[in-house]
């Protein structure tokens, strides 16, 4: 469910009586979001065995009730109204339970990502290290990318995943309304092997989905070439300021969620030399592991790519502006 339909639905839940109510999901068990006095819920009707247990986390509040009949367990954001980051803990739930296939399968995912979000949101403490900060400056080179070439920052901004992603909170750096996945790696000069964080990052799928790979070396002190990273930062935040307020909002929330403090001049010292721009496409016979075949109990499996070996998948970078910009 798009990001702007499931905040217009919880605002209009809000905007009613407590108690309200708006079926949002059937499959695989009903989905609804909810006026819970004032704040937003979601609710859930689902049959959780004895064993299986929900918890409270920063922000939210899990209520289960067992009663044989109409089982359900409600989540409910702690302040009132619709706090931004309850609202990402929903996107991520639903987006997760809706790609299983039976009831059982989601209920377990259904515990498992919000287990995932309590852990993502108790653990942003101190500043980035430097392969984070390497990431995201790769990030916000391709986010400026596809707004210079015509993409509003809008589209741009609500397509950004990258802070969620890096945490385990979705699986691809951007995902865009028509469903395209971008996965973008920041490596050094020059590119020899990238690492995957999870199984499900690049594994072909039917939906498009590209490997964005860009040097990134540390600048010399007196180098003229050199992008300083919190003044990029800075400069990409004022370009997005122009989207307006809804815009802004999810820009900033994206940043509490990387943790990343613009103002703090800490960052100052990163100042980066970028290469050029390396794009494989992620399709059939790309390799990558079956993650059917993986015995369980076998958990957050992370693995690296031989960037040489992906040669047959290499495809032009200024193909790919254009082909986003239309998507």
């Amino acid at each position: 469910m798009e990001s702007n339909t499931l905040k217009s639905l919880f605002e209009h839940v809000l905007l009613s009586e407590s108690g309200r109510m708006i079926v949002i999901a059937q499959t695989p068990f009903m989905f609804a979001v909810v006026n819970d006095n004032g704040r937003a819920a979601l609710f859930v009707r689902v049959l959780l065995s004895p064993s299986q247990v929900v918890s409270d986390g920063q922000g939210f509040s899990v209520k289960t009730t067992r009663s044989g009949n109409n089982d359900y367990v409600q989540i409910t954001a702690s302040d009132r109204g619709l706090p931004t980051l309850f609202l990402k803990l929903v996107e991520y739930v639903i987006e997760r339970v809706s790609a299983t296939t039976s009831v059982n399968d989601g209920v377990e995912m259904l515990i498992r990502s919000i287990e995932e979000y309590r852990r993502f949101i108790g653990h942003r403490r101190g500043r980035l290290s430097e392969e984070q900060v390497r990431g995201t400056f790769a990030e916000l080179i391709f986010l400026r990318s596809i707004i210079n070439v015509g993409m509003s920052a809008e589209d741009v901004v609500n397509a950004w995943r990258g802070p969620w992603a890096k945490a385990g909170l979705g699986v691809h750096d951007f995902t865009f309304a028509a469903g395209r996945g971008i996965e973008v790696k920041a490596t050094h000069q020059p590119p020899g092997t990238i690492r995957v964080s999870s199984p499900s990052q690049l594994m072909p799928s039917g939906q498009l989905l590209d490997l964005l790979v860009l040097p990134v070396e540390n600048a010399p002190d007196d180098s003229h070439a050199a992008i300083a990273f919190r003044q990029y930062a800075q400069e990409t935040a004022e370009a997005i300021a122009s989207a307006g307020p809804n815009t802004v909002e999810k820009w900033d929330t994206a940043l509490e969620a990387l943790n990343l403090d613009l103002s703090d001049e800490w960052y100052d010292k990163y100042r980066f030399l970028p290469g050029e721009w390396q794009r494989f496409e992620v399709k059939k016979g790309f390799p990558h592991l079956d993650i059917p075949s993986l015995p369980a109990g076998i958990i957050d499996v992370h693995y690296s790519l031989e960037l040489l070996r992906l040669t047959p998948f290499k495809a032009p970078f200024r193909d790919l502006l254009s082909e986003v910009k239309l998507s």
